[in-house]
């Protein structure tokens, strides 16, 4: 659910539809985890957020401002750089770089024993 929001009337338009959301879970006996459920705003960096923190209500309970978050293996961030979803994958490629120059390692070192087995058969 996301909204331009402008205004306060904005941010109310925002709740109704979280409360809309909750009636149409319970309407159709459909589960939420609310502890999922986060707040996450996509601003440029001279704007504020109209100088308070939204604060949205599911089912009673505050939901939780992020600043970042994982969508489909994708990192985002409030201003929508990229660059800690790119570390991230950089350094799970240098992870697996290492486990391929491990493998390799462990596959030479095997052929090597094997052939000292050999010569001393």
């Amino acid at each position: 659910m996301y909204c331009h929001i402008k205004n306060v009337a904005d941010k109310e338009k925002i709740q109704r539809g979280i409360e809309n959301l909750v009636d149409w879970t319970r309407k159709w006996q459909v589960s939420l985890n609310i502890n999922k459920c986060k707040i996450f705003s996509v601003h440029h960096k001279r704007y504020s957020n109209m100088g308070e923190a939204p604060n949205y209500v599911m089912s009673n309970i505050l939901l939780e401002e992020v600043e970042k978050i994982k969508n489909l293996g994708v990192f985002y961030d409030t201003l929508l750089l990229f660059d800690k979803h790119i570390c991230e994958k950089i350094n799970k490629a240098y992870m697996m770089l290492g486990i391929i120059k491990f493998e390799k390692f462990y596959l030479y070192f095997e052929e090597v024993l094997y052939n000292i087995v050999q010569i001393f058969n």
